[in-house]
């Protein structure tokens, strides 16, 4: 067997080969550590998840994994108590060496002094890596024309940005994406992936798409499982994005403004914007003295007349069909 691996530069997770080659556990436990170990710190994940999202596993195959993990310490529960509303919760932890019982557990957040205020840096010694590196002692100082610039552009973003959060396509845009958890599970977002997404949602909105297609194209072919929802999403809705759809002006008239004929003043047909009509021509006269004459109401009067003597007569006889005349 010949393994081949590909040097990655973001999207990738660091395991240990302890944990991936532990015989203790089942393929099972360890691709759930694996898949566990891959998430952001501060992810929501518990057995009920795992199992939508695994659906060839089950509940209680998820859940007989999830406690070889906890038989061996890489996965520990804590119950743990608001100070400020008194509500318990559980903590989870996901280790990639097994822990002991004895093993202290990491604070939670909030909990412990201030530091020291010192900065770590990487080995590299660049402080976030991808960014520009800042420049050296040596370099001088920064004009103070550019740094005025790039306050100015920020302060002209920031300004931006807070006139599309109070547009109420942005609103309406929010109220989609936070109602999307209940159409779909896969895709819950949290208070500030809402926000985040909100804008980028709006503009669909502008372009003229109504709130039902929006849900509709968010939650329409989702793969068996979605590890970052707003990642999903925010993809989703860049690469869909539709072109501006042309809405009818609403000051313009319903009905075109058809010419009208220029001895009688009636309208003229579709398509003829000036000239006589056909019947000031003569052409629509011509054609109605060559249709048949149709009976007045008088005579259709007189004729229903007539029957009801012949029938009275007994000379006709009727029925639901027709007439029928009866000879002597």
């Amino acid at each position: 067997m010949r393994i081949h691996r590909t040097q990655h530069t973001s999207g990738f997770a660091v395991l240990p080969n302890s944990a991936l080659r532990d015989r203790r556990l089942s393929f099972s436990a360890r691709g759930i550590l694996a898949y566990l170990l891959s998430l952001p710190d501060g992810a929501r994940e518990d057995v009920r998840t795992l199992a939508d999202r695994n659906p060839g596993l089950g509940r209680r195959g998820v859940s007989k994994a999830v406690d070889e993990l906890i038989r061996y310490g890489y996965y520990i529960r804590r119950n743990v108590r608001d100070a400020e509303t008194g509500r318990v919760r559980t903590e989870t932890f996901v280790f990639d060496v097994p822990q002991d019982a004895d093993s202290p557990l990491p604070s939670l957040a909030g909990t412990g002094g201030p530091g020291d205020g010192k900065a770590g840096k990487l080995p590299t010694g660049v402080k976030n890596p991808g960014e520009e590196p800042s420049p050296a002692p040596d370099a001088g100082p920064v004009p103070a024309s550019s740094g005025s610039a790039a306050e100015g552009g920020r302060e002209e973003a920031s300004q931006q940005q807070n006139q599309e959060e109070g547009s109420p396509e942005v609103g309406r845009a929010a109220a989609v994406l936070g109602r999307l958890g209940a159409v779909e599970p896969k895709l819950s977002l949290g208070a500030a992936e809402t926000l985040n997404l909100a804008p980028l949602a709006a503009e669909w909105l502008r372009r003229g798409v109504s709130e039902l297609e929006l849900r509709n194209t968010l939650v329409a072919g989702l793969p068996a499982s979605v590890i970052a929802p707003a990642r999903f999403l925010a993809n989703r809705l860049e690469r869909k994005m539709p072109a501006p759809r042309r809405v009818a002006d609403p000051a313009a008239p319903a009905v075109a403004v058809r010419a009208e004929c220029g001895d009688c003043g009636r309208p003229l047909p579709l398509g003829q914007s000036q000239g006589i009509c056909g019947q000031c021509a003569g052409v629509e006269r011509a054609a109605q003295d060559a249709r048949p004459s149709v009976g007045t109401a008088a005579e259709a009067a007189s004729l229903i007349d007539q029957i009801r003597q012949r029938r009275a007569s007994g000379t006709v006889r009727g029925s639901r069909r027709g007439f029928a005349t009866v000879h002597p």
